[in-house]
């Protein structure tokens, strides 16, 4: 359940904090904060968190960034009527004739997922694109390629039946492989990688100004693993297959490496300006027709202090357990807060400035085990 907005009106609540010293009098801050608050989207953005700053000294910037955890074609999860919790993804779209009363639930879903269907508007993704309409929607049309897409061989595992053996395979499926390979090829964000769009549309823009996409894997059907995925991506483990869960968490963690790198500008593959820039006139008319893709985001960040909004990736339709979502949001937020910041930031204009990564949950219970394993995490 993504939000409990629609009876739940509390204001957002600060549950922990930690922060560390800069090294450097040139150098920002930097601060991890855990928060409970009733929906990330609508209750925790710019608006929100910036009306409680007379009430926290603490606070020097409202939340201008959300990290969405996406799909890999940054197409949202309205496409499907419903759809199962951790996957994987039907290859097939249901039809609406499947059953003369229940529509759409024998082709898949529905009550042959019992508990674990989930509808779009439960998923962050699902409700921002809801709330962001089709100017949103375009700008997500026109992010290219991922430049690590040509790593991938598919974006999740096939689903095995019991009577299926690995070593047994057909033309069909050779067939079908080439395929996912040549799809994985033209993915937008793949699994483990981030990209920024700027939050356009609807009541989108309202509450935040810049989303960084990212893609935790299905727990039980991370996507295969290749020597040159894992060099790209840093994973460090071995081909077994028995070691699905371990590249789960691996995954995982890249996603919030690879997004906190965006967000704070250490390897935003998003921004105008590289080489093959989607927004510029010859590329793609319509983008500048409609004023899409304008980022503002990197002098904003060089000159002011951000702060970051984070739900607790792979804990949603993902289906990774509670316990592991924690532990890999604690190790990879602790790591991000005790590394060293780029020279990038290193000047005077940086001074006094603060980068905070600021964790929204739903639950106290989560924000409360989150900052004790952050802490626990620090002092190790």
């Amino acid at each position: 359940m993504v939000s409990k907005a629609w009876y739940k009106s509390a204001a957002p609540r600060l549950i922990g904090r930690f922060t560390t010293d800069s090294s450097s009098s040139s150098s920002p801050r930097k601060a991890v904060e855990i928060w409970t608050t009733t929906c990330i989207l609508t209750k925790f953005g710019k608006q929100c968190l910036h009306n409680l700053e007379e009430d926290n000294p603490q606070q020097q910037s409202a939340v201008t960034t959300l990290i969405n955890p996406a799909n890999p074609n940054l197409s949202g999860p309205n496409a499907f009527p419903y759809f199962p919790r951790g996957g994987p993804q039907p290859k097939l779209q249901p039809h609406r004739h499947a059953h003369h009363i229940m529509g759409y639930v024998t082709q898949w879903g529905g009550m042959d997922v019992g508990s674990g269907m989930m509808f779009s508007a439960e998923t962050i993704d699902g409700l921002l694109h809801q709330l962001g309409g089709l100017r949103f929607r375009a700008e997500c049309s026109l992010v290219p390629p991922h430049p690590y897409a040509h790593a991938y061989l598919n974006q999740q595992r096939p689903k095995m039946t019991a009577t299926e053996d690995n070593d047994d395979h057909t033309i069909n499926d050779v067939m079908e492989w080439s395929k996912s390979r040549n799809r994985a090829s033209k993915t937008k964000c793949p699994v483990g990688t981030a990209v920024s769009t700027p939050a356009v549309g609807g009541e989108v823009q309202s509450h935040y100004d810049r989303i960084i996409h990212t893609v935790p894997p299905f727990y039980n059907y991370p996507p295969s693993i290749t020597k040159e995925l894992k060099q790209l991506l840093g994973i460090e483990m071995g081909d077994n297959e028995e070691e699905l869960h371990q590249l789960s968490r691996e995954l995982l963690r890249s996603c919030y490496r690879q997004s906190f790198n965006v967000a704070f500008g250490a390897n935003d593959e998003s921004t105008a300006g590289k080489k093959g820039n989607r927004y510029s006139f010859l590329n793609n008319p319509l983008s500048s027709l409609l004023g899409l893709g304008k980022y503002r985001h990197r002098q904003q960040l060089i000159h002011g202090s951000q702060r970051v909004a984070v739900p607790l990736l792979g804990a949603g339709c993902r289906d990774f357990p509670k316990h592991v979502a924690l532990e890999v949001a604690a190790m990879e937020s602790a790591s991000w807060l005790l590394s060293n910041l780029t020279t990038e930031y290193c000047d005077e204009s940086a001074c006094g400035k603060e980068l905070v990564v600021a964790f929204g949950l739903l639950e106290s219970t989560d924000a409360e085990a989150l900052a004790n394993r952050i802490e626990e995490t620090i002092s190790n």
